[in-house]
């Protein structure tokens, strides 16, 4: 039989208009008058049938007109029904329903059959039809094929469908359609205004939600309606749009909820290293995930409630994402070695920490909050901070290194010096305190930001004859050496007897306070020898080494009372009174002149007692005693 089917196929789906209220026809296929061959219906039971497409809308089909090319018996129409497509193979399925005619049209023309079938959109429909009085091998009928239209199928031992099409013409009634609904969820309380968008909604009558009448509707267009929900238990519900010409069923177009209050989800308190993006919520919308600039160690959202519902508290989630808050201190010396305190988050678990891309010479994760580091050395400049651990690196880029600075020895070192030097103790670095002993000054000169410390630097105490000496001076009253040095001469012959081995010292104070005293050390590497005084040259009180205002006014040498040698004779203590004792100007000035060496006096005869020295106080008595006497004497030689 395949050599008969030689057609084309015309596939017209032509929308009537049809005024407001009224069932509008519609041509759903139509490829009459394009017949171009001949096709024999035989061999009986065979059925034969077109399968044609529906149009993107569901339609109720009403009408079909059959071709006819030479109608035998036309008092026996063909029988006929119309069927849906089965899903797979898409052969007829079990939904037919019957069409009929009451008599087939003269030959030529269509014979048409009614009945109604209703198709889903953008389906395929089978026309079958038979002669049911066509012996097998002699009755037949002719019926107009085309090239064009659907696909013609017979059914002899199962289907088989060719490229060609009988020719037919079917009519029936578009049936409206409901898309979508906006907003498609809604309080079960209802009174919500939903949007019902669709096709072919004018005249419709009613609108229902799961079987529940709206509050109200209103036809926008042909292809819109505005309801207002009505009451109904909780759960997703059809909404069915009734029209005219039918029925529209959005299946599941609808959700009738209940107030839903906002509660966080599994992913509250979970550590992270990275913002939360799933589990937020176990209820209710989720907020954005954020990690506050002022709190960098959690991260935070809420859950809002839907439909009325409450929001949540605030939902929280550690942030295992590490952080450096300050470097203590913020710079180091280039050469390495120094220790930094880094603060801040997640730093458990560290397993590097580098200095401007430079591994720290070692560190120690102290706690979650903080890192102990040693600089590796580093080239002066700014370098960022990192610390790398299993779940991000930190970094911190307030840190710097600073050129390390050895310490060395200034100019001061070698130099001597009577008095403890105060200035040029270092050319590089920053000096120690100033120690004196043993005949020489000695500190050292620590490098600055990591640099190595000077070895120690040293000068010499001053020449004093035999061996060195230094002087320092104490008290209150504010007295600073203005001059010292220890002279190559005496200022004057040493009192008969005496002798010393010491170079006599040359010693100005100023700065003190015009009457006040002050506490002089002058300290030697010779010792001074048993049996020593301290003689002092200028002039002096009454009574030491002067009898008589002239005398005590003259420059002369004295024995400086208090004068205290100590056990080992490597150093005299001695006090010094500005305009008194020690002071070879005289004048209570705010300065002292002091010359002076420690020296011992003549031996007294052999078996002759030592006389005692007088202190001043004495010695002033004495002077008026011997004045006394001396006035009593005169007044007797006048007398007599």
């Amino acid at each position: 039989m395949a050599s008969f089917f030689r057609s084309r196929i015309l596939l017209l789906v032509a929308l009537a208009s049809a005024d407001a209220g009224a069932v509008r026809a519609e041509v759903l296929f139509d490829n009459l008058g394009t017949g171009d061959n001949v096709g024999y219906t035989v061999q009986v039971p065979m059925r034969w049938a077109n399968r044609v497409p529906v149009g993107p809308a569901p339609a109720r089909i009403t009408q079909v007109a059959l071709d006819m090319v030479n109608a035998h018996n036309p008092d026996t129409p063909f029988t006929m029904e119309v069927c849906g497509s089965a899903p797979g193979d898409g052969a007829p399925a079990n939904d037919c329903q019957p069409f009929t005619a009451t008599a087939m049209a003269p030959s030529p023309g269509p014979t048409t059959f009614t009945g109604s079938y209703t198709a889903r959109a953008s389906s395929q429909v089978w026309v079958i039809f038979a002669d049911p009085n066509g012996p097998a091998g002699r009755g037949y009928r002719q019926v107009n094929r085309s090239s064009t239209g659907g696909h013609l199928c017979r059914d002899y031992m199962g289907w088989r469908c060719y490229p060609q099409s009988w020719v037919m013409q079917l009519q029936g009634t578009l049936l409206p359609i409901a898309s979508s609904a906006s907003p498609a969820t809604g309080l079960f309380n209802g009174g919500l205004t939903v949007s019902i968008e669709g096709a072919r909604l004018t005249g419709a009558t009613a609108v229902a939600f799961g079987g529940t009448p709206a509050a109200s509707f209103r036809v926008d267009s042909d292809t819109r309606i505005t309801a207002v929900t009505p009451a109904h238990a909780v759960g997703p519900v059809a909404i069915e749009v009734t029209t005219p010409d039918g029925t529209a069923t959005l299946d599941a177009g609808f959700a009738f909820v209940a107030p839903v209050d906002g509660a966080c989800g599994s992913a509250q308190g979970q550590p992270t290293s990275a913002a939360p993006s799933a589990n937020l919520c176990s209820a209710g919308q989720a907020s954005s995930v954020l990690l506050p600039p002022g709190d960098r160690t959690i991260y935070q959202w809420t859950c809002a409630g839907l439909y009325g519902g409450t929001t949540s508290p605030q939902c929280t989630a550690p942030s295992l994402l590490p952080f450096i808050t300050h470097a203590n201190p913020a710079s180091a010396g280039s050469n390495g070695g120094d220790q930094v305190r880094l603060t801040g988050h997640a730093f458990s678990g560290a397993t590097a920490v580098t200095f401007g891309d430079v591994a720290a010479a070692r560190f120690t994760v102290d706690s979650a909050t903080q890192i102990t580091a040693t600089t590796p050395a580093h080239a002066a400049g700014a370098a960022t901070v990192e610390v790398i651990t299993p779940h991000g690196t930190a970094q911190h880029m307030g840190f710097s290194f600073i050129q390390s600075v050895n310490g060395t020895c200034g100019a001061a070192a070698g130099r001597p010096s009577i008095t403890t030097p105060s200035t040029d103790f270092c050319s590089a670095g920053s000096a120690s305190t100033v120690q004196s002993a043993a005949g020489g000054y000695t500190w050292t000169c620590a490098g600055t930001h990591g640099g190595s410390d000077s070895g120690l630097c040293s000068a010499p105490w001053a020449a004093v004859g035999t061996g060195k000496g230094s002087v320092q001076v104490a008290g209150s009253g504010g007295w600073q050496v203005q001059s010292a040095a220890f002279g190559g001469s005496l200022p004057a012959p040493l009192p008969a007897g005496a002798r010393s081995d010491f170079a006599p010292l040359a010693l100005t104070l100023a700065g003190g306070t015009p009457g006040a005293s002050a506490n002089v050390t002058v300290r030697y590497t010779q010792p001074v020898p048993p049996g020593a005084v301290y003689l002092k040259y200028g002039a002096s009180p009454e009574g030491l080494g002067c009898t008589g205002a002239a005398a005590c006014a003259a420059a002369h040498w004295y024995a400086l009372p208090g004068a205290a040698i100590a056990p080992d004779g490597l150093s005299v203590t001695f006090t010094l009174t500005d305009g008194g004792a020690g002071d070879s100007d005289g004048n209570a000035d705010g300065q002292i002149a002091d010359p002076g060496l420690p020296a011992l006096l003549a031996a007294a005869p052999t078996g002759a007692q030592a006389i005692p020295a007088l202190g001043p106080w004495a010695l002033v008595l004495l002077s008026l005693l011997a004045a006394g006497t001396a006035s009593r004497r005169l007044r007797e030689s006048l007398l007599n």
